[in-house]
């Protein structure tokens, strides 16, 4: 039985500290610094080197299933600029990007509908890693 977490220890890099907080500081983007704040409340930032291998981190492509669907969902996590949910590019400060950064392969971890109702994802499979792939800078 997998384990339910609902916030899971974020491992960022200072790279991707400062690649998310250029994005909050935009003109209008309140609620993207509202958002990266709370992420930064439960993340441990490290050396790129030092993050585990099994830990969905920034660019991680991995295998989700979702509570309700039959097929799973394959998405890589993006910085917003660069997120395409219907081209599995998923973006870290949607409700499910956020919940997914810093779940490890196995976990099963929840977050909110737009409607108020909370939806569980499972990591079936971290397929890519950058950090585990000595990509540090991605």
């Amino acid at each position: 039985m997998t384990a339910l977490s609902k916030q899971p220890t974020l491992y960022l890099t200072e790279l991707d500290v400062t690649r998310l907080e250029r994005i909050a500081e935009r003109p209008g983007a309140d609620k993207l610094a509202d958002m990266l704040d709370a992420l930064l409340e439960r993340a441990a930032i490290v050396p790129a080197e030092t993050i585990p291998t099994d830990v969905v981190t920034m660019n991680s492509s991995v295998l989700c299933a979702l509570e309700g669907e039959s097929a799973p969902r394959q998405w890589t996590l993006v910085y917003p600029d660069d997120a395409d949910f219907e081209g599995g590019r998923l973006s870290v400060l949607s409700p499910v990007g956020t919940a997914l950064l810093g779940a490890r392969a196995g976990e099963t971890v929840s977050y909110r509908l737009p409607d108020g109702r909370e939806q569980h994802v499972t990591v079936v499979e971290l397929s890519y890693q950058p950090e585990a792939n000595g990509q540090f800078t991605l």
